[in-house]
Parts: C-alpha cells; sequence; structure tokens
C-alpha cells in the first residue's frame, strides 16, 4: 500500500481499500500510519479520512518539507474506539526532495560517494607506490591496491543494487536482468 521512498516538499496522497478485513471508513473505522525514525528522533502520526468506504492518506508538500530525512519504521494500524488492529508495518525512506535543495546540494548516495572516493584513492596510491611511511614520528599506513580494488569492487555492486531498485521503483525494468527471447528464424 504504501511508497518505500517519501521526498521532502512532495505531495503524497494514497487511497486504501482494505478488502479482506471488515474495517471501512463509513462504519468509522479509519487507518493510522505512524513513523518511527530508526536513528532516534520524533514519531510522525498521520491519520486517514473516510473516502466512502476506503480510507485517504494524504500528505501535504508543507508537511512533508518538515520531514527529517533518513530511514524510517512504519507500521499502519485500523482504529475504531478502543479498537486497533496492526495491517502492514516495513521500512521507508524519506529524502531530500531537490524542490528545498539549495544549490550544489549533493545527491550521491553514500555508497556513491565512498565508490568515488575509492576510485581517487586508486588514482593517487597507483602514482605514490607508498602503503606506509613516516614523518616527525607520526605514522601513515595506507590501503593496498588490492584492498582499494576489493573495497571498489564492492561499492560498485551496491552502487548497482540501489540503481536496479530505484530503476523499479519507478516502473523500468531491472537492468541487472537479462532478458532473452527465443524463437525459430
Amino acid at each position: 500500500m504504501l511508497t518505500n521512498i517519501i521526498k521532502q516538499g512532495v505531495t503524497y496522497s494514497w487511497l486504501a481499500t482494505i478488502a479482506d478485513y471488515p474495517y471501512p471508513a463509513s462504519a468509522g473505522w479509519s487507518l493510522r500510519l505512524v513513523l518511527n525514525p530508526r536513528a532516534g528522533g520524533s514519531v510522525i502520526t498521520i491519520n486517514s479520512s473516510a473516502s466512502g468506504d476506503d480510507h485517504l492518506i494524504q500528505l501535504a508538500a508543507s508537511t512533508t518539507a518538515t520531514y527529517a530525512a533518513g530511514e524510517y519504521g512504519y507500521e499502519i494500524y485500523a482504529i475504531k474506539s478502543s479498537e486497533q488492529y496492526d495491517l502492514e508495518a516495513g521500512q521507508l525512506t524519506i529524502r531530500p526532495g531537490l524542490l528545498l535543495a539549495a544549490a550544489g546540494t549533493d545527491t550521491r548516495s553514500a555508497a556513491e560517494v565512498g565508490l568515488d572516493n575509492v576510485r581517487a584513492m586508486i588514482r593517487g596510491t597507483a602514482t605514490q607506490g607508498v602503503k606506509r611511511y613516516s614523518i616527525g614520528g607520526r605514522e601513515l599506513e595506507r590501503y593496498s591496491i588490492t584492498e582499494l580494488i576489493q573495497l571498489e569492487s564492492k561499492l560498485s555492486n551496491d552502487v548497482r543494487g540501489e540503481q536496479a531498485a530505484a530503476a523499479m521503483a519507478a516502473g523500468r525494468p531491472n537492468p541487472r536482468k537479462l532478458h532473452v527471447r527465443m524463437g525459430r528464424a
């Protein structure tokens, strides 16, 4: 029912039909969406409004603009008087929206930043060829080329995974899957 990404400063609207459960809005039931930041912070609670038997959950752009970016756990409850039933739970991410971003905001993921840094280190290490050195009693040890190449491979896979997830979330096919059609010529 819920998307896995919410961008700050964007309007969202979900119409929830709960066909498998007897919780129609017309009978006084409402839904409550609770967002809990995984790294700590203020819990966000959103209540639905009735739309016939369905439940309408709306988030105004001015409201999402105030949400702190980060990872959140969420739960959705059906509520009527003193009754409260758990319907759905999961994880979602609140991301900065470009509408609200300052000029020059870095929109890369942590994996993309790490990959760019590792590639820069590989270029710098390849030209210097020094792993450890000491200056004035202070010692510095660098990653070996082998360690950097392993880290680059891991971060490249992470970035490709993020790109595949973003493509699928946007309704495009998974770019990591190769589709083959076989037939007779």
